[in-house]
């Protein structure tokens, strides 16, 4: 009789962990929207679009309702794009896009050689003698390559910055980075060619360099975000899960930035939180957003909150997972330091105590830095919760499906679900 009682218990168990989440699934999402054939959810080869899609048929096999007649959310903005040639060569030797170099996100279509020209350090750390000589020769055809190695002062750091993008007499601008590359999304070009080479990967003796790189700057790019719901028992309050979808897209025609930390991550999540609630029909009206441009600057959150789908002050709260993929050293929580999210971050501490899912939570003031900060700017309840720990790549090549551990995936699922519950 007990071996019965036992064997049922197990079996009660497993259906509730079965239904409570699918990491089966989660990982298809993430392994899906990180591969090459979604050329890294951006500008370049209908990335964009097969994305979109990806989620909205996602959102329609689950039963989620789209708000009128699609699950679609259409706006634009221009955008800087790499689509096609990406060749960097120093002395003759090729860099390898992604793996040795990136490009400034203003960089414009260049094909062109230029003398390098490597300060040493007393003349980096001596800049009353660097704007001298800046201001004394003709620097055309020459590219500076600034090694930021070579000074530990924070001030002559943003010095150079400030040279980098104020820059009208260098022909080009190359940086010598010591840790990963990191890729960023421009929306105008500048008039000359910034690179960012992996330090290692430059010999020092190099005399020249030769651009041949092709730029398109977009206007009026095509994007959408893709959002949908669950009605709830009370459909008028509104409960909000968002993440972006949007990455950087590809550099050229072979590398790419396949963000399966940021944002596949985040939004396999909300595919999984989507999939669930149409199951279990919750108290509130469950919203799941899924943005594009955030990489760009926020900006499909930002077209959200201007163009909302019903009144925002009807959203009793939100949260935006953006980085969750790992969770091997916790979770962050952005807004749980502010004063009046305490009601927030009590809640979720006490149910993360009596738990035992996260040691620890790390709480944080109020940032702009995701799409929660869309609505924060218009007084709408809305937190960002990230999880912590080794092995991902930021803004990098390197950020693959098979780095990230999802050592706090079904804790994260078991904590956002049971503060949806609890919530008043």
């Amino acid at each position: 009789m007990l071996r019965k009682s036992l064997i049922i218990s197990f079996v009660l168990l497993s259906v509730v962990s079965l239904s409570a989440q699918n990491l089966d699934r989660v990982r298809q999402h993430i392994q899906t929207m990180s591969s090459p054939e979604f050329h890294g959810r951006g500008y370049t080869f209908s990335g964009s679009d097969k994305a979109a899609k990806y989620i909205a048929d996602e959102f329609k096999s689950l039963g989620v309702k789209p708000f009128g007649k699609s699950y679609y959310q259409n706006f634009s903005y221009d955008v800087n794009t790499f689509p096609a040639k990406m060749k960097v060569s120093i002395d003759g030797k090729e860099m390898q896009p992604g793996t040795d170099f990136v490009v400034g996100q203003m960089m414009p279509t260049t094909k062109a050689s230029y003398e390098l020209f490597l300060p040493d350090s007393l003349l980096l750390n001596d800049t009353v003698a660097f704007m001298t000589r800046y201001f004394a020769e003709d620097w055309s055809k020459k590219m500076l390559v600034i090694d930021y190695a070579q000074t530990a002062n924070k001030e002559i750091k943003m010095f150079y910055i400030k040279v980098l993008y104020g820059n009208t007499r260098f022909g080009g601008i190359m940086e010598l980075i010591p840790e990963e590359l990191v890729m960023s999304v421009g929306k105008i070009q500048q008039d000359y060619p910034v690179i960012k080479l992996k330090r290692e990967s430059f010999d020092r003796s190099a005399k020249t360099v030769s651009i041949d790189i092709t730029a398109k700057l977009k206007k009026n790019f095509a994007a959408k975000n893709v959002i949908g719901y669950v009605e709830g028992k009370n459909p008028d309050k509104y409960f909000v899960f968002c993440g972006h979808y949007d990455h950087l897209g590809t550099l050229g025609k072979d590398a790419y930035f396949p963000g399966a930390q940021d944002n596949a991550s985040g939004t396999a999540m909300v595919l999984d939180l989507a999939a669930y609630y149409a199951k279990h029909q919750p108290e509130y009206t469950m919203v799941f957003m899924l943005f594009f441009g955030e990489e760009a600057g926020l900006l499909g959150s930002s077209y959200y909150v201007e163009h909302p789908l019903f009144p925002l002050n009807q959203i009793v709260m939100g949260v935006n997972l953006d980085m969750v993929g790992t969770g091997d050293e916790g979770i962050t929580g952005v807004n749980f330091e502010e004063e009046k999210y305490s009601d927030v971050w009590n809640l979720f501490s006490s149910i993360n105590d009596e738990n035992k899912y996260f040691d620890p939570i790390k709480q944080r003031k109020a940032a702009a830095n995701s799409d929660h900060y869309s609505f924060n700017r218009k007084d709408v309840r809305f937190i960002f919760i990230y999880t912590m720990g080794p092995g991902t790549y930021y803004h990098n090549v390197k950020d693959k499906y098979e780095t990230l551990s999802f050592t706090g995936y079904g804790s994260l699922f078991g904590l956002l679900t049971k503060f949806v519950e609890r919530y008043e």
